[in-house]
């Protein structure tokens, strides 16, 4: 298994690269490679208390050939050899993240399916909120403030790649309005987005969305593309 450096995605948005690594198929016998390159930042990331990062998570997704895959198993391997499995949702979220010993000694094996198969892991800041039709922006307006407030005391080099969140994208919500009183206005959507940010809706108590959304994640304040 060898390395690649590419454009990590920190967003499904695409709003900030960070370096990431692409698995690609190579020669078994190498060693894989390192859990700090798979997934960047979390050791950081890890090292925030937790006090500090209740409201927000990284979230990482693994694609195999472009495609989110949930049947790929990935294991950490430590110095000693001890193997863990590192589960996945349908979506290609890794749901059992490595540790912070595995991430400093560790390194990932998987357990190829094609030999021609190529990974890639894209990472996202996800708000910790429930999702539903309605949801409370007072919930999301924390949750940007203290993503901000951990990148900016606590994660040092991960600041040069995490752009400051002004906002949250809600992925397959249709649409959605603010609601602040009686003034009901629409978000923005973006590409398969609806998107809410705090400063354009002063005022606002809750979101209203046409379905419940199936995931949200923290964004910049420029949407590209």
């Amino acid at each position: 298994m060898s390395t690649t450096r590419r454009g990590l995605i920190l967003t499904a948005a695409a709003l900030a690269a960070a370096p990431g690594a692409a698995m690609a198929a190579d020669d078994k016998k190498k060693p894989g490679p390192p859990l700090k390159k798979v997934f960047p930042y979390y050791d950081l990331y890890l090292g925030i208390p937790a006090a500090e990062r209740s409201r927000f998570v990284m979230a990482y997704y693994l694609k195999v050939n472009g495609k989110p895959t949930s049947g790929q198993n990935l294991y950490v391997v430590m110095p000693g050899g001890a193997r863990t499995l590192l589960t996945q949702a349908a979506d290609g979220r890794v749901t059992r993240m490595p540790t912070l010993a595995e991430m400093k000694d560790g390194i990932l094996d998987v357990d190829r399916k094609n030999p021609t198969d190529k990974f890639s892991v894209a990472m996202e800041m996800q708000p910790v909120v429930r999702l539903g039709e309605t949801v409370a922006t007072a919930d999301l307006v924390a949750a940007i403030e203290q993503c901000n407030t951990a990148i900016r005391k606590r994660a040092g080099v991960i600041g040069f790649a995490v752009p400051k969140m002004e906002q949250v994208l809600f992925a397959g919500a249709g649409s959605g309005q603010s609601i602040a009183g009686d003034r009901v206005s629409p978000l923005p959507a973006f590409k398969a987005y609806v998107a809410f940010k705090p400063a354009d809706h002063a005022g606002a108590q809750s979101l209203k969305f046409g379905k419940a959304p199936v995931r949200a994640l923290l964004a910049g304040g420029k949407l590209k593309g």
